[in-house]
C-alpha cells in the first residue's frame, strides 16, 4: 500500500519538477486533483467488504480492510442437467462466475420454488405463483443475501453436505456463517465468484 503512494508522490514529482518544462498552474492543480482523487479510492477500496467464492474447492471467504475476516466450507452449483418430460425446458445447476452485487437481504426468507423444483421431484408444478405448495419456509435457513436472476447465499437443511458441488445454483452456508455473512455486508457490496 505504501508503494502505491510512493508511486504516485514520484509521478507527481517527476511531472511536476524533473522535466524542467514550464508547467500551467492549472495543470499542477490538475495533478494535484488527480492524485487526490486517487488516493480517495484507495482508501474506499481497502475499506471494502466484499466476498470471494471459490466454486472448485467449495470456499467462501469475507473480507475487508484487505484482509479475509471469515472462512467457511460452502456448497456450490451441482453442474447437472434437468430436462423437462414432454417440454423442450432444460435446466443446468451451477453456480455463475464473475462479480455479482448483493442486491437485497432478507431475514427468515421463503423459497418460492420454481418449476425445475417440482420437475426434478417428479410433481406437476403449479401454476399460479403463490400457490400454497411452491412457498417452502424452512428450505433457506435464517437469512438469504440475493445476488440476482435467482441466485442466494442461503442456509442449507444439510449442513454435512457442505464442500460438495450440490447445489442447484445457490451457495449454501451452515447456521453460523450465514449468520457472520448476514451481519457483514450490505446491499451493494460485491461478491466475487471463479
Amino acid at each position: 500500500m505504501h508503494s502505491f503512494h510512493t508511486i504516485l508522490l514520484a509521478l507527481y514529482l517527476f511531472f511536476s519538477f524533473s522535466l524542467h518544462i514550464p508547467a500551467r498552474e492549472t495543470e499542477i492543480e490538475q495533478l494535484k486533483a488527480d492524485i487526490a482523487s486517487l488516493q480517495e479510492a484507495l482508501k474506499r477500496q481497502s475499506a471494502e467488504t466484499y466476498i470471494v467464492i471459490d466454486t472448485v474447492h467449495n470456499r467462501l471467504q469475507v473480507w475487508h480492510n484487505n484482509q479475509i475476516i471469515r472462512e467457511a466450507t460452502c456448497a456450490t452449483g451441482s453442474g447437472k442437467v434437468l430436462l423437462h418430460p414432454g417440454a423442450s425446458a432444460r435446466w443446468q445447476f451451477h453456480t455463475p462466475l464473475g462479480v455479482r452485487t448483493i442486491l437485497h437481504k432478507v431475514t427468515d426468507p421463503i423459497w418460492a420454488k420454481p418449476v425445475w423444483a417440482f420437475i426434478e421431484n417428479g410433481e406437476e408444478p403449479t401454476v399460479l405463483p403463490w400457490e400454497f405448495r411452491r412457498l417452502d419456509r424452512t428450505t433457506l435457513g435464517a437469512y438469504a443475501l440475493k445476488l440476482g436472476d435467482g441466485y442466494e447465499i442461503h442456509g442449507t437443511l444439510y449442513p454435512t453436505l457442505l464442500g460438495r458441488h450440490i447445489t442447484h445454483g445457490c451457495i449454501r452456508l451452515n447456521d453460523e456463517d450465514l449468520a457472520f455473512v448476514y451481519r457483514s455486508l450490505q446491499v451493494g457490496d460485491r461478491v466475487y465468484i471463479y
